[in-house]
């Protein structure tokens, strides 16, 4: 009797946990038990009316998997065989990419072998050479006065850049006066004249200057040597013939003071000087 007693309450203390086990495993599986009764609508299928909380039960959300830096969806790609398409969201921007770190240490080496270069070698890198000036050769009247007074005329050759208004330059050049190549050479042209504007037109070059080139004040001879320089430098161009004297724009008969005037109300050619 008492071996009786024994293996009853064993077998009751089995069952009790076979239970208890079941009960867990019910509360652990709950959503998936529900779930599969559910969508395979069990209860109908054995004839049976569906349950109320079976039927308003809601499946729980699955919450996305992240690591917090980096999510990566990896879809089959449909062109090519073993490709994968990656879309990534970078939530954190502190970790830079190897390819980054590469550059990013090539570019402190280059600096580091430019302070080690000598200071002469890393000018000589960059520093660019100049291009070379065009220069064209024009000859410039400038006048040299002798002994006796007499005002003698002499043609000099100079260089200066190249440009598309040579006539413009060489009228400039000679008003800024001899160089130090240029001996026995002096200008009668009065300091601070200033060339205003330029052209030519049917062999007539018209020339305008400031009013300083109007007041000579020394002699009448000094007044048609000045005249002279503008136009033997003007003439040594071949679509010029003459030029026509204008101040501060306007075409003027005379040009002087009332004691010492000198006409220039029509072009001067070189013939005029002979």
């Amino acid at each position: 009797m008492g071996g009786n007693k024994q293996k009853t309450g064993l077998l009751i203390s089995c069952w009790i946990l076979l239970a208890l086990v079941l009960v867990i495993f019910f509360f652990v599986k709950k959503d998936a038990i529900f779930s599969n009764l559910k969508n395979t609508n069990f209860f109908e299928r054995i004839g049976q009316k569906t349950p109320e909380f079976i039927e308003n039960y809601k499946e729980p959300e699955t919450k996305k998997e992240s690591n917090g830096l980096l999510d990566i969806e990896i879809t089959p790609g449909p062109a090519e065989i073993g490709s994968i398409t990656e879309v990534a969201e970078v939530n954190n921007t502190e970790h830079e990419s190897p390819v980054q770190e590469i550059k990013i240490e090539k570019q402190v080496e280059e600096k580091i072998e430019d302070k080690q270069k000598p200071a002469d070698q890393v000018t000589e890198q960059k520093k660019e050479e100049p291009k070379p000036v065009a220069k064209s050769k024009v000859n410039l009247c400038f006048v040299n006065v002798d002994s006796d007074g007499k005002v003698i005329r002499r043609i000099t050759t100079r260089e200066i850049p190249k440009s598309n208004a040579p006539l413009t330059n060489s009228i400039k050049a000679l008003l800024n006066g001899p160089e130090s190549g240029d001996k026995n050479c002096m200008s009668l042209i009065p300091a601070g004249t200033r060339l205003l504007g330029a052209s030519v037109k049917n062999g007539i070059a018209t020339l305008n200057f400031s009013e300083e080139f109007e007041f000579n004040g020394i002699s009448a001879d000094s007044y048609r040597a000045q005249l002279m320089q503008i136009v033997y430098t003007a003439t040594e161009f071949s679509t010029v013939d003459s030029v026509q004297f204008l101040i501060e724009g306007q075409r003027k008969d005379y040009m002087g003071s009332e004691e010492l005037q000198i006409w220039i109300g029509s072009p001067y050619s070189r013939s005029n000087f002979q």
